[in-house]
């Protein structure tokens, strides 16, 4: 059974108690002023773990929706990396006691000018209620655009903290 943290003080500096992402109940820790990292912890009688983990230029852009319609949420994760301000997407899932992270396999785009990392974008339109890829395609100026719903093109696997 989750416990949520009790009272404000019972938090750690720069943190948000949450109320059920990913089935448990916790807080998120932000970190950052420009460039944000933020770390989504459960808390349990037992102990307190991460879960899932974001960040951006713009803050966190982060969504707990149903997205393969079994009626659990998942947390869709915009992403921004701080180099090359490349954006991409993760989704984090629930599996029993485990959480798996899931990335966009984007091999096989039509046309796509694969030029590495930084030929694609990806994001979750939280809105749209889609995946949004725009990538680089031979031949042309003008980006492919992909939209789709579910997470067919993910691969997950358990997620762990570096």
């Amino acid at each position: 059974m989750s416990k949520q943290p009790s009272a404000p003080a019972d938090l750690p500096e720069n943190s948000t108690a949450f109320v059920d992402i990913l089935g448990y109940d916790g807080y998120m820790q932000t970190q950052g002023a420009i460039w944000q990292r933020r770390v989504y912890y459960a808390v349990t009688e037992e102990e307190t773990f991460p879960i899932a983990e974001s960040f951006g230029f713009d803050g966190p852009q982060d969504f707990s929706v149903d997205l393969n319609g079994d009626g659990r949420e998942e947390l869709a994760a915009n992403v921004q990396y701080g180099g090359d301000g490349r954006r991409n997407v993760f989704v984090y899932q629930r599996r029993g006691d485990t959480i798996w992270k899931g990335v966009l396999d984007l091999s096989n785009l039509p046309n796509h000018d694969n030029r590495g990392i930084t030929s694609t974008t990806a994001e979750y339109d939280p809105a749209a209620k889609l995946f949004r890829v725009r990538y680089a395609q031979k031949g042309t100026e003008v980006p492919g655009l992909l939209e789709m719903r579910g997470l067919g093109r993910f691969r997950f696997s358990p997620y762990h903290t570096v």
